[in-house]
């Protein structure tokens, strides 16, 4: 099995593997290998990246949890080049995803070969091919069926098992995919619940295994749960934050059948649906699929119905609110309305349907061919039923097209989905009729080589690559150059919109313009400060700044001018251009000195940042709360003599002629401390979302720490549960028999 999976990710990616082009798609490029870049360059500088100075004018960097700063797969590529590895980091994955759900199924069905079917379904289908772009995803969906496969082995047998099933449950947890670990762990609360109604005589002991398990990946996780759980209370996603936005089409169920039905392709011939694109496929596998059918028809047992029941739920929630469920759902609990994309729901059918169709395999291999048996009429007729709803597809792209050429693409992809499904329905009647152990042999490669033709042309690839060159650091000059704790560049946003929607037909050249632009996270490459980017969570009043004011004006600046000199932004793109810069000489210098408190609420202080009276140089907006602390009312002389900033620290003198205030232009959260002469002074909350504190008159050494309380309380946690499962596991390897 191993061999066929290295063979198939080697044939799909033989230019990635040899070093020749790496990813670079979407998120890959913009999100994945900028992430991963900051946290190379942390790591070789022997710091750990709590803090990023350069993006969002400052924000948590490990808390957001998929920067995969803790993950331990991820010293992979923090060893080797980066624009080699992480891509091959990602196939990694995949490889890994398709052993666990080999292994998975061959517990759950004693067949080498119906094992082998659900392996390679699982790691060829358009979702896993997908997440390739995604380094925090496709680690989550690799891991997945191991702690699937290792958490049930620790309720039926306690023990050693426990731990290994927690161990690998945390590994999952580090990987920082949020909604694929909670569907992962609402998979086994549905499979617990069968083993629980089934395994009579382990009911007592089956309830605090189930406890265990969860609890120690929670526990051995903690270093990065902890910071991840105190930046979502301040970030912007609340229970209200979700919608419908980003589910899969009314349409969508006819894709696992048609995967081109109704997509179009914008960018590098990589296709999507209308309506979604968070995934450009998610495709299972026309023969995988019409097994897993014949697997609920056909094969008994509690597991296939709770299995069934899990894909059918959430094939409806993924729907979002067309499918009625998810709405009902996210007022029952609100907590849901944290999920973004209710699309994330198919992940479960893309896990589930492989599975199913192991079984009906395992059953039919299992079965007498020379019997009689209901398996293979089952499959024939639901083959029948198949090929006339891919024709009723076809039908409806030609006479009701949502794009002019819908039409082309649909019927090539539905007969060639025909094709497979014959093809397939043949091997499976090889497998159930066929008596020669030899030509049963043959049928059931052929069923594996079918799977992963079907998945890799389903459609085009999903994953264009482009020359490594395309990551060499230290491309963008700006003249002068944004620098680390002294200034900032600003993508304009009608540049970041046209980028948005503009591609060339040169993969290079397109991604180079867009490192150029600094567009998305791109500033990371060269280690250039930004006041925006891209990120699952923000802090909550810096990025209503960002989103309601700089982000909202056709020209900051033109409209904004106070607020971009506060903000110390040296370079702004150029009027209609996309990756011209221009330099804005009136920027104010990163932090302060000096100015007069305004006492205000957050309403009454983001309506005087967008008035062109507002002058940061003379005055500063303090919250109402800290007027009983804060004396100063005029301005004051006072001079920054010395700086020296880092990512997590800040150390400045200070010369005041009276008790003073200094303002940074970084974005205020509650771990940055300050003390003035080894004295803790107050930070308070600077024009909405940034900071100040007092000095008083003299000359002072000022330090600014970032102080992750969450981090270190996580990290005992986490050593002290290691330390103990280490000391169970030497216990129970030398206790008695």
């Amino acid at each position: 099995m191993a061999v066929i999976l290295a063979t198939s990710i080697f044939a799909a990616y033989p230019e990635v593997i040899l070093g020749q082009a790496t990813f670079f798609f979407r998120d890959f490029g913009y999100f994945g290998y900028p992430l991963a870049f900051h946290h190379r360059e942390s790591f070789w500088r022997g710091e750990v990246p709590l803090w990023n100075p350069l993006n969002n004018c400052g924000l948590p960097f490990l808390a957001q949890w998929n920067t995969l700063v803790l993950y331990p797969g991820s010293l992979f590529y923090l060893l080797f080049p980066l624009s080699w590895s992480l891509s091959v980091y990602c196939l990694l994955h995949q490889f890994l995803a398709g052993m666990g759900m080999y292994w998975l199924a061959r517990c759950w069905t004693t067949s080498g070969l119906a094992a082998g079917l659900a392996g390679v379904a699982f790691a060829f289908n358009g979702l896993t091919l997908n997440c390739l772009m995604w380094p925090n995803n496709i680690a989550a969906m690799g891991w997945m069926p191991w702690v699937v496969l290792c958490v049930e082995r620790g309720w039926q047998r306690g023990g050693r098992w426990l731990i290994a099933g927690a161990t690998v449950g945390a590994v999952q947890l580090l990987t920082g995919a949020p909604e694929i670990i909670l569907l992962t762990w609402i998979l086994l609360a549905a499979v617990a619940a069968e083993f629980w109604w089934r395994q009579k005589s382990l009911r007592i002991r089956l309830i605090p295994r189930v406890l265990i398990i969860p609890c120690l990946s929670a526990a051995l996780s903690a270093v990065q749960l902890l910071p991840f759980l105190d930046l979502l209370t301040h970030s912007q996603r609340d229970e209200h934050y979700a919608d419908s936005y980003g589910a899969m089409p009314s349409w969508g169920w006819a894709n696992f059948l048609v995967p081109m039905f109704n997509c179009f392709t914008k960018f590098f011939g990589v296709y999507a649906q209308f309506g979604q694109y968070w995934t450009s496929s998610y495709y299972a596998g026309v023969g995988v699929l019409l097994l897993a059918c014949v697997a609920v028809l056909h094969v008994r047992g509690s597991r296939v119905r709770v299995v069934a029941a899990v894909t059918l739920l959430t094939l409806i929630l993924a729907l979002g609110d067309q499918g009625y469920l998810y709405v009902w759902l996210r007022t029952l609990i609100p907590q849901f309305g944290f999920m973004r994309y209710p699309i994330k729901w198919v992940v479960l059918p893309v896990f589930c349907i492989p599975l199913l169709a192991a079984m009906a395999v395992g059953s039919a291999v299992r079965s007498q061919p020379d019997s009689v048996s209901r398996v293979w009429p089952v499959a024939l007729i639901l083959g029948f039923v198949f090929l006339l709803m891919i024709a009723g597809i076809a039908f409806v792209a030609w006479r009701y097209p949502l794009l002019n050429g819908v039409w082309v693409t649909t019927w090539h992809s539905a007969l060639s989905r025909a094709g497979f499904l014959i093809l397939t329905l043949l091997a499976f009647l090889i497998l159930c009729r066929v008596n020669n152990l030899r030509i049963r042999r043959l049928a059931g490669l052929g069923l594996l080589v079918l799977t992963v033709f079907d998945g890799l042309t389903h459609m085009p690839r999903q994953n264009p690559v482009v020359a490594r060159a395309a990551f060499e650091p230290g491309l963008v000059k700006l003249e002068p150059q944004p620098l680390p704790g002294q200034s900032r560049a600003m993508m304009s946003p009608a540049a970041e919109a046209r980028l948005h929607q503009f591609a060339s037909t040169n993969a290079f050249s397109d991604y180079i313009v867009s490192r150029l632009a600094l567009y998305v996270n791109c500033n990371l490459l060269d280690g250039i400060p930004k006041v925006d980017g891209t990120y699952s969570l923000y802090l909550r009043e810096p990025i209503r700044i960002e989103e309601h004011l700089l982000k909202a004006s056709r020209d900051p600046n033109r409209d904004l001018v106070p607020l971009l000199d506060f903000l110390a932004v040296t370079q702004i793109t150029a009027p209609g251009e996309f990756y011209e810069w221009t330099n804005r000489q009136g920027a104010l210098p990163m932090v302060t000195s000096g100015q007069r408190a305004v006492f205000a609420d957050p309403d009454a202080t983001f309506r005087a940042l967008a008035d062109p009276a507002f002058a940061p140089a003379q005055t500063v907006y303090l919250p109402v709360e800290s007027k009983p602390f804060v004396s100063i009312i005029d301005r004051t002389q006072a001079t920054i003599v010395a700086r020296k900033s880092e990512s997590n620290r800040e150390e400045m003198e200070v010369v005041a002629r009276q008790p003073s205030l200094v303002v940074i232009a970084q974005a205020y959260y509650h771990l940055w401390h300050v003390s003035v002469d080894g004295r803790p002074e107050n930070i308070w909350r600077a024009n909405l979302g940034y900071q100040a504190f007092q000095v008083p008159a003299g000359r002072h050494q000022v330090t600014l720490r970032y102080q992750d309380g969450p981090f270190y309380y996580g990290l005992m946690i986490s050593g002290l549960t290691l330390a103990g499962c280490v000391l169970a596991l030497f216990y129970l390897q030398h206790q008695t028999p």
